[in-house]
């Protein structure tokens, strides 16, 4: 599973990490990046580069997931924009076997029959293959029998002469899509409710790999307990009417506010271990800077709210680290990232200058920890019950 895809340089995104779940609902408004986020895999798996969505056109687009907490970077140079194979990381035939299809809201019904036919067509590399795979790397240097060059990536195309008026309803879409055979398969689904019924969602979720869909249908959104990815654009306004996406009038839960999409990993956690997720849902404003605005506007329409800040804001409420990766398990902090901490830093500045990643990295590994591994016993659980306990709307 795609745990989170870095992208660089390439449509809505000058740079952006954007965590991933089996599940993701990605919601937004308009030119915040959903479907960038789709076209960004579509490239990364199958190599369709637009050249008109490259942001800066002296400069390299970067795609990069994380599978396994293992990193596959794919790097596209530019101003040709081949792949340069030097600096991409990760071992790419490791993840052959995986592939990705999407569809965009304007469905080319041969194309996706096709693209099905190829994926449900998928086979291994045979020994034989590979025999004749490596007598490239002789062309090379002429040593007979080498394999010094390893595999980058292996894929057969099938097409069918399909004919180009062949007409599919919402009901043959989720047939076909829900009835795809291939193991490994990650699907990516634009607009989902214009082409698919929202009925047939737990259909063509129960035997993919992953799947990511965006929708604008709210009922969508309320129905389905899936992992809920915010886009924002760094406007209040528009950023507002995306997290609204999430609020339904006479829905009896309370809306926790937190600062970032880091944050949610945490609070879903410590709701699910303090048996009270069915009381909260979890709400990322988009920085901390947002939370005081999203809050009074919420409240004016009559939403319970209740805010939860890191402890750098020195708010009233707030947890007692300055940031909540601080939280996290000092072994694990120095298995993961090869340091020797005795002990957790105090303030968040002397924390982050620890690590010899970026900020992102560390929030985004950490969020990911905390999914998996807070207990009752973590101080922030702890923390968070007594908030929660004492802020109860």
């Amino acid at each position: 599973m795609i745990e989170h895809i870095f992208i660089k340089n390439y449509k809505a995104f000058k740079k952006e990490n954007i965590p991933l779940d089996r599940n993701t609902l990605l919601i937004g408004s308009n030119s915040s990046g959903k479907t960038t986020v789709l076209e960004a895999l579509d490239l990364f798996f199958n190599n369709v580069l637009h050249y008109h969505y490259i942001i800066d056109k002296t400069k390299d687009v970067i795609v990069e997931i994380h599978i396994n907490d293992n990193r596959y970077r794919k790097v596209y140079k530019a101003p040709r924009y081949n792949i340069d194979f030097s600096i991409c990381i990760g071992d790419m035939f490791d993840i052959n076997h995986i592939k990705y299809l999407y569809i965009p809201k304007i469905i080319d019904n041969p194309k996706l029959l096709n693209d099905i036919l190829t994926i449900n067509l998928t086979g291994k590399v045979s020994p034989e293959e590979q025999v004749n795979i490596f007598k490239v790397s002789d062309y090379i240097d002429g040593v007979i029998g080498n394999s010094n060059y390893k595999l980058f990536k292996t894929s057969s195309k099938y097409e069918m002469n399909i004919d180009d008026n062949v007409e599919l309803n919402k009901e043959d879409y989720c047939r076909i899509v829900s009835n795809i055979t291939y193991q490994h398969l990650i699907i990516g689904i634009d607009n989902y409710e214009d082409n698919f019924d929202i009925d047939a969602l737990n259909k063509i979720i129960k035997y993919s790999y992953q799947t990511i869909f965006i929708t604008n249908d709210k009922k969508i959104v309320k129905d389905y307990n899936y992992f809920v990815f915010a886009l924002y654009k760094g406007n209040k306004i528009d950023d507002l009417d995306t997290i609204k996406k999430r609020l339904y009038k006479g829905f009896n839960k309370i809306y926790l506010l937190v600062e970032g999409k880091y944050d949610v990993n945490w609070f879903e956690t410590a709701l699910r271990l303090l048996n009270k997720d069915d009381k909260y849902t979890v709400i990322p404003c988009g920085g901390s800077g947002n939370i005081a605005y999203v809050e009074e506007q919420l409240i004016k329409e009559g939403f319970k709210t209740i805010v939860v800040m890191d402890g750098d804001t020195l708010k009233k409420g707030s947890l007692k680290r300055d940031v909540i990766e601080q939280y996290a398990d000092v072994s694990y902090i120095n298995n993961r990232f090869s340091l020797n901490l005795e002990y957790m830093p105090k303030k968040k500045h002397a924390f982050f200058k620890k690590f010899y990643v970026k900020d992102d990295v560390v929030k985004n590994v950490l969020s990911r920890w905390a999914k998996k591994n807070l207990t009752l016993q973590n101080e922030f659980v702890k923390e968070l019950d007594i908030i929660l306990t004492k802020g109860v709307v």
